[in-house]
């Protein structure tokens, strides 16, 4: 996989996973909440991730809201965004 997919791969990983936390991050990026840059640093740190398989199966699960996986590289963002 070229790294381009493979960071489009991980983009959509970070935008589904906010998502089951009620996050909207790229409506958060347009309201200023979130800059660009820490939203590509999240991208960056799931794209260090080694369970990126793990996440899209529990996106892929029918449930609306899920628990964060504790390995998520993003957790303490997500709970920092929540708190806004």
């Amino acid at each position: 996989m070229s790294y381009n997919l493979k960071r489009d791969a991980h983009t959509h990983l970070v935008l589904g996973m906010a998502d089951r936390q009620g996050l909207d991050l790229q409506e958060m990026v347009l309201r200023a909440d979130l800059s660009e840059d820490q939203f590509e640093q999240a991208v960056d740190r799931c794209l260090g991730c080694t369970q990126p398989d793990a996440c899209k199966c529990l996106l892929d699960s029918a449930l609306p809201q899920i628990n964060l996986p504790d390995y998520c590289r993003n957790g303490e963002l997500f709970g920092d965004l929540r708190s806004k």
